[in-house]
C-alpha cells in the first residue's frame, strides 16, 4: 500500500518519521543551552522550564483541531502548511527582544510542528491495520527514541559553538528538508471518499464517540502516564545533573543511555510480537517494567540523591518500559475507531501531550529541584498509570467492544 503513496516506499517511512520527531526535535535540541538561555534573559529557572512547556501545550491544543481537519480537507495540504509554519517560527525565536517574545514564538513554533505529529499518526492509521500499525510504530519509533537523545547532543555542540540560538536555527533548517520531502515523495494518503464532513456537529460527534469508548481510553492513557514521566525528567535534568556535577557542556550526552533503553525496548517489543506476544501482552509486560524503573528512581534519588549514575540507571529502566508503551499504547489508540483516525490520533495527542506539559510547567515547583522529592513524584505517576492501565483494560473487557462502540 506505500507503493501507492510515495515514489519510493522507504521514504515513505522516512517522512513519516522526520513527521514524528520534529516536535522531539524542537523541544529537547535547546535543553543543554537552557542554563544559558536563562542567563541571557535575565529569568529563573523555573520560568526557562516553561518554555519546554508552553511548546507541549501548544501541540496539546493543535491536535484537536488537526485531526477533524484532516479527516476532512486531507492530509498533505495541512502537512506542509505546518511544517511552513514551524519553519519560519523557528529562525525568529533568536531574534527576539524579550523572553515573552520567545514564549509566544515557541507556541508559534508547536502549531507548526504539531502538524507533522498528528497527521503522522493519522497517515499510518490510514494505511494499515492495528497489528500492521504496530509493526510500523515499532519500526518508527526506535529513531522517535534516539531523538531525545541525539537533538540536546547536537544543541549541545551548536550552542557551545554558536550560542544557544543556533539551536533555532537547525530547527529551521530540518523543518525545511521536511517540507521538501513532503513536496517530491508525499502524495495524499486519505481520498475525498473517505473524507468525513467538517462541521462543528461533526468533530463534537467524533470526539464523543472517541470519549465513550473505554477500549480508547485504555490505550491513550498509556502515552500520557509515559510521556508525563519522561518529560517531568527532561524539564528538570538539566538542574539535576548540574547539581550532581555534571559540567554544561556534558548535560547533552546523558541523554544518549536514555535513547538507548528506549530503543532497545522498541527492538524487545518488535522481536516478541511474532513469536506469539500480542500488543496487550506486551504492553502490561512494558508496564512491569515501567514501575520497576519508577521504585528505582525513588531508591536512588532518595539514598544516592548526588549520584549521576544511579539516577540514570533508573530513569533508564523507566525508559525502557517505555519503548514498550508508546508505540503500541499509539497503535491501540489510533486504530480503535478506524473510521475516526485522524480524530483519535489528535485527541489521544492532545491528552498526551498536554499530561506531558503540565509535568513540564510543575516539576519544578513540586520538586523544588530537591532529588528525593522528584523521586516521589515520578514514582506516584507511576503508579498511578499502572493502577489505570490495568482498571481501564479490566473495564474495557467487561463492556462493549471498540469496533461497535465506534461504529454505533
Amino acid at each position: 500500500m506505500a507503493n501507492t503513496h510515495t515514489k519510493q516506499p522507504r521514504l515513505l517511512l522516512l517522512t513519516i518519521t522526520m513527521m514524528s520527531v520534529i516536535g522531539l526535535v524542537a523541544s529537547d535540541i535547546f535543553l543543554p543551552a537552557l542554563p544559558n538561555i536563562v542567563e541571557h534573559f535575565h529569568i529563573s529557572a523555573s520560568q526557562g522550564q516553561s518554555m519546554l512547556g508552553n511548546f507541549l501545550f501548544g501541540i496539546a491544543l493543535m491536535q484537536l483541531f488537526y485531526g477533524p481537519l484532516s479527516d476532512s480537507l486531507g492530509r498533505r495540504r495541512l502537512l506542509l502548511l505546518g511544517i511552513a509554519l514551524f519553519s519560519v517560527t523557528s529562525i525568529a525565536i533568536p531574534y527576539a527582544q524579550d523572553f515573552h517574545q520567545v514564549l509566544l514564538l515557541r507556541m508559534l513554533q508547536a502549531i507548526g510542528a504539531c502538524a507533522g505529529i498528528t497527521l503522522g499518526r493519522a497517515i499510518v492509521g490510514d494505511l494499515f491495520s492495528k497489528e500492521d500499525a504496530g509493526k510500523v510504530f515499532l519500526t518508527i519509533f526506535p529513531v522517535v527514541g534516539m531523538s531525545p537523545a541525539i537533538a540536546p547532543l547536537i544543541g549541545g555542540q551548536l550552542s557551545n559553538a554558536w550560542g544557544w540560538q543556533a539551536c533555532f536555527i537547525f530547527s529551521m533548517l530540518f523543518g525545511l528538508a521536511l517540507i521538501a520531502l513532503i513536496l517530491t515523495q508525499l502524495s495524499e494518503t486519505l481520498p475525498p471518499t473517505r473524507r468525513r464532513p467538517l462541521s462543528l456537529g461533526q468533530v463534537a460527534q467524533a470526539y464523543r464517540t472517541l470519549l465513550g469508548t473505554l477500549r480508547f481510553w485504555h490505550y491513550a492513557i498509556i502515552p500520557c502516564v509515559a510521556y508525563s514521566v519522561y518529560f517531568a525528567y527532561i524539564a528538570e535534568s538539566p538542574f539535576l545533573l548540574q547539581a550532581q556535577g555534571v559540567p554544561r557542556n556534558l548535560i547533552g550526552y546523558s541523554y544518549i543511555s536514555l535513547s538507548a533503553t528506549y530503543v532497545a525496548g522498541n527492538l524487545l517489543a518488535r522481536r516478541l510480537m511474532p513469536r506469539g506476544h500480542s500488543s496487550d501482552q506486551l504492553l502490561a509486560m512494558g508496564y512491569k517494567i515501567f514501575l520497576a524503573g519508577g521504585v528505582a528512581l525513588l531508591l536512588a534519588t532518595t539514598l544516592l540523591p548526588h549520584s549521576f549514575p544511579a539516577c540514570i540507571a533508573a530513569i533508564s529502566i523507566l525508559t525502557l518500559g517505555n519503548g514498550f508503551l508508546l508505540p503500541l499504547g499509539t497503535s491501540g489508540a489510533v486504530t480503535c475507531v478506524p473510521s475516526l483516525a485522524g480524530s483519535a490520533s489528535g485527541l489521544m495527542g492532545a491528552l498526551q501531550i498536554a499530561s506531558a506539559a503540565l509535568t513540564a510547567n510543575y516539576i519544578g515547583q513540586l520538586s523544588q529541584h530537591q532529588p528525593g522529592r522528584f523521586g516521589i513524584v515520578v514514582l506516584a505517576l507511576v503508579a498511578a498509570g499502572f493502577v489505570l492501565f490495568h482498571w481501564l483494560g479490566a473495564s474495557a473487557k467487561a463492556g462493549q467492544p471498540a469496533s461497535e462502540t465506534g461504529r454505533a
